[in-house]
């Protein structure tokens, strides 16, 4: 069994194109023996951590993001918008997706991506929150969840753990103390994963 950890945040919109690669490709992934560890980590942190500017403060930058975004979603049949608000706090709903496990927390990744990237809502508010939570048949007590301390102490910990590990941007990947960067960098894990990286 490999196991890599899987390093997003919902405001990044490659984390969004890496999650849909991942669901579409989840059945043979766990034929093969990978599994997948789902960590919920800010960017914006990683940024900071490392002194750096985010894509969004630079505006050809920001502007060929998208771009490259749309590209990308256009050629691979990917419903692809932003969210209502952008940028928004993502912490709301990182702090949700780790207070759940297993089937549920991957079914609220799923809706929470796909509310923000796919039908462009609010998902940085408690407000919009509510009726996307609702939506998705998940309790709206979800919410309370948020200010939990033993949420903020796991938050913490999967920040000081991505740092540790390298993590600089999102979504990343690590396997077998192999980093992977980048939407992109998928076709490299996958051949990583058959014993075929270059």
């Amino acid at each position: 069994m490999k196991k890599v950890d899987y390093y997003f945040d919902f405001l990044s919109p490659y984390s969004y194109l890496s999650w849909i690669w991942y669901t579409r490709n989840e059945e043979s992934l766990e034929k093969d023996g990978v599994q997948f560890n789902l960590i919920p980590v800010a960017l914006g942190q990683i940024i900071n951590h490392y002194e750096t500017k985010g894509p969004a403060e630079i505006t050809p930058k920001r502007n060929y993001l998208f771009k490259d975004c749309l590209r990308f979603a256009k050629e691979n049949k990917i419903k692809f918008t932003t969210p209502k608000s952008l940028p928004f706090n993502s912490l709301y709903v990182l702090r949700m997706a780790l207070s759940l496990e297993g089937e549920e927390q991957m079914r609220f990744i799923d809706h929470i991506f796909k509310a923000g990237w796919e039908k462009g809502l609010e998902i940085g508010e408690s407000e919009s929150l509510e009726e996307i939570l609702r939506d998705g048949n998940f309790e709206t007590n979800l919410l309370e969840e948020v200010s939990s301390k033993d949420i903020r102490r796991q938050m913490k910990v999967n920040m000081k753990d991505a740092w540790a590990k390298g993590v600089f941007g999102l979504p990343s990947f690590l396997v077998d103390d192999e980093l992977f960067w980048g939407n992109d960098s998928t076709r490299y894990l996958t051949l990583h994963l058959k014993g075929e990286d270059p």
